[in-house]
């Protein structure tokens, strides 16, 4: 592995994009944008608007649904106008992220990470090199455990790897065992949150903890950057307990960001009969 492709992250940062830049990686990915009211929406699911810097937190004026040919949509509201929420992003959020060090974690999950840090060299990569050469088959062990999504042909992840070192603004760390891939973790932030993105681990090595070193090591480089304020890593997954829990010791508790919703009262129906967990992850209501 040249070393070029690799440094130490230990005097690096990950410095905030704009919501433009996030709407242009995203336009070159191939997925509609829609400026409306000063912030950028897309639609997830087909349908389902909402903007791409999930906390952005709109004034209640600007929550606005970007186009009439829609479903539904949604949007996080600043702290002001909280009382016009009739729902809820439900998320993992780590809001205090300047004290986070290794006395923020549970005595067992210190001792995990401290094991970690003998077994895996955490690295950041500087260009897609390793992840072209070891990480399809990291993909495969990830999806094949976990059944997230459906697993992505080898030329498809090469694209979409590529495109975390052509636009600026990503952060892409590695965990190295014996100098193999073990796994890695991408993720961005928008003005003062950071997201937490894709998140592969290899099956053999889960027993170093790798995915808490990769958890505790992002929040260190935000740290370092003075400018993020709050992490997001992910959905609240009632389905999944075992990540869930996981994502609370490592600092993660799951709260429900104040949101509008509004859903077509026929679509609303029918998804919290039939796609109750969906109904949940767009609304925050059981």
């Amino acid at each position: 592995m040249p070393v070029q492709h690799i440094e130490d992250f230990s005097a690096q940062w990950l410095t905030p994009m704009t919501e433009e830049q996030l709407a242009d990686w995203h336009r070159h990915e191939g997925t509609q944008v829609i400026y409306h009211r000063g912030h950028y929406w897309r639609q997830t699911p087909v349908g389902f608007y909402q903007p791409l810097h999930w906390l952005a937190r709109l004034g209640v004026e600007d929550a606005r649904c970007p186009t009439l040919l829609r479903w539904g949509f949604r949007a996080s509201l600043q702290d002001d106008d909280a009382a016009f929420a009739n729902g809820s992003i439900p998320i993992h959020l780590l809001s205090n992220v300047t004290d986070y060090d290794l006395s923020s974690l549970k005595q067992k999950r210190r001792q995990n990470l401290l094991k970690c840090r003998k077994l895996v060299q955490f690295v950041q990569l500087t260009s897609p090199a390793l992840l072209q050469e070891q990480g399809y088959e990291v993909l495969l062990s990830t999806l094949k455990r976990t059944q997230y999504i459906t697993i992505p042909t080898q030329k498809e992840y090469l694209a979409n790897i590529t495109e975390y070192f052509t636009f600026g603004g990503w952060l892409v760390l590695a965990g190295l065992i014996d100098t193999k891939l073990g796994g890695y973790l991408s993720g961005c932030a928008i003005d003062g949150t950071a997201y937490m993105g894709d998140r592969m681990i290899v099956t053999e090595a889960l027993p170093t903890n790798i995915s808490s070193g990769l958890t505790f090591e992002f929040v260190q480089i935000c740290r370092q950057s003075g400018k993020i304020r709050e992490i997001v890593s992910g959905l609240h997954t009632p389905e999944n307990p075992g990540l869930s829990a996981f994502k609370e010791d490592m600092g993660f508790p799951v709260k429900h960001i104040p949101a509008l919703v509004q859903i077509n009262p026929l679509v609303e129906k029918f998804i919290r009969w039939r796609y109750p967990l969906k109904y949940y992850y767009l609304t925050g209501h059981n």
